[in-house]
C-alpha cells in the first residue's frame, strides 16, 4: 500500500467517524427520510456553500449568492439562539447523515406567526425531501410552539417552492416585492413574492 493509498483510507475513515459523530447529535424532528439537527461550528462550511451558491440563492434575492466567509457563518451559529426556534438547522438523510440542506423555524412574532425557511443542495433537488420537510416544519411549529398561522413568502418565479407550500395546504393571503437587501451585495436583485399562509385550524382539519 502506499503512502497515497493510506492517505486515502484514513481520510475515508475520517469522514465516516465525522458522520457517525453528527449521527449522534440530538434530532429534534425526523421525517421518513430526514433528521433535523441544530446546527454546529462544525456546519459552517457546508451551509457557506449553500448560501454562496448561486443556485441556492437566485429566488431569495442573490444572483450571485451571499458574499460573507465561513468564519462570519460560524460567528452567526455560534452566537445565535439554542433552541429549536430562531437557530439555524441542518437537515441530514437518516440513513447515511449525510448533511443535504439547511433550515430555521423563525420564533411566532406577535401575531403568532411563525415562517420556515429550507435551502436544500442542488444534488438532493426533485426527490421529494422539501415536500416531506415543510409539512414537518408546519405541524412542529404547531405542536411545539404558540403559533397560529405559519407562514410561508416564496419568490413566485420558484414554482416548485410554490407547489410545494400550496401543496401542504397554504393559500395565497397577499404578494409583493421585497427590495430592503438590495445594495447589500453583488447581484442583489428584487424579490417578487407571494404570501402564502396556513392556520392552526386549517392544518389540524388537514
Amino acid at each position: 500500500m502506499t503512502e497515497h493509498d493510506i492517505a486515502v483510507r484514513y481520510t475515508a475513515q475520517g469522514k465516516d467517524q465525522d458522520r457517525k459523530d453528527r449521527m449522534s447529535d440530538s434530532r429534534f424532528l425526523k421525517t421518513p427520510r430526514l433528521g433535523v439537527r441544530q446546527a454546529t461550528a462544525d456546519d459552517a462550511p457546508f451551509i457557506h456553500g449553500l448560501w454562496t451558491s448561486p443556485d441556492v440563492m437566485k429566488y431569495v434575492g442573490f444572483s450571485q449568492g451571499l458574499p460573507i466567509s465561513v468564519e462570519e457563518v460560524r460567528k452567526q451559529i455560534v452566537n445565535g439562539p439554542s433552541a429549536e426556534f430562531g437557530s439555524r438547522h441542518v437537515v441530514e438523510l437518516l440513513t447515511t447523515g449525510e448533511r443535504i440542506g439547511q433550515t430555521k423555524l423563525d420564533i411566532p412574532d406577535a401575531q403568532g406567526i411563525c415562517e420556515p425557511d429550507i435551502k436544500l443542495h442542488p444534488s438532493v433537488w426533485s426527490r421529494g425531501y422539501g415536500t416531506e420537510l415543510w409539512r414537518a416544519l408546519i405541524d412542529y411549529a404547531f405542536e411545539h410552539s404558540a403559533a397560529t398561522i405559519v407562514q410561508g413568502t416564496p419568490n413566485r418565479h420558484n414554482i416548485a417552492s410554490v407547489r410545494m407550500q400550496m401543496g401542504a395546504g397554504m393559500v395565497q393571503v397577499d404578494e409583493g416585492v421585497f427590495d430592503g437587501h438590495l445594495g447589500k451585495a453583488p447581484g442583489a436583485i428584487r424579490v417578487p413574492y407571494l404570501k402564502l399562509q396556513i392556520t392552526r385550524e386549517q392544518w389540524l382539519a388537514r
